[in-house]
């Protein structure tokens, strides 16, 4: 069976607003999943799939430097929007043309804009976790004494 990959970007906010949606598979074609559309924008991924594991995973991705990429990782760092990226595997084969029912997940990553940089050409940036490497609350949460009540004092 041979097998192809693909990959799935959506920039979205805490209330659920979604600012973009992005795929790197099927080239100049703008494809419907999961009852949405996904516009072609070429891009790469390091880091999806590696054995690490905790809070404090990053992921790097690169894409040409269009104008609306630039300005939509810009205004995702500006206002702390997140990204989802999700890879998905199927048989090419099958239909190479649009996304199929039966193709299956590979990892997902959620995590906030964290750092871009880029020339000309090429933008790279940097995504980080949203979770805390100590908890899960998304955002951590701050210990005041309206949480924990007056610390003990020795």
């Amino acid at each position: 069976m041979a097998r192809a990959e693909s990959q799935y970007l959506r920039i979205f906010d805490s209330a659920g607003t979604t600012y973009a949606r992005w795929q790197s598979y099927y080239v100049g074609s703008t494809v419907t999943w999961s009852s949405a559309s996904w516009e072609y924008r070429p891009f790469g991924v390091s880091g999806l799939v590696s054995g690490t594991t905790g809070g404090a995973s990053s992921l790097q991705v690169s894409m040409p430097a269009t104008p609306s990429a630039v300005d939509a990782i810009e205004t995702a760092l500006k206002n702390i929007r997140l990204v989802e990226i999700s890879q998905y595997a199927f048989d090419p084969t099958v239909n190479n043309t649009t996304p199929q029912s039966s193709q299956s997940l590979v990892a997902s990553f959620i995590g906030e804009v964290v750092g871009a940089s880029g020339d000309l050409t090429q933008l790279n940036f940097e995504l980080g976790s949203i979770l805390s490497p100590v908890g899960a609350q998304v955002p951590p949460r701050k210990f005041t004494s309206i949480l924990i009540g007056a610390p003990c004092r020795l």
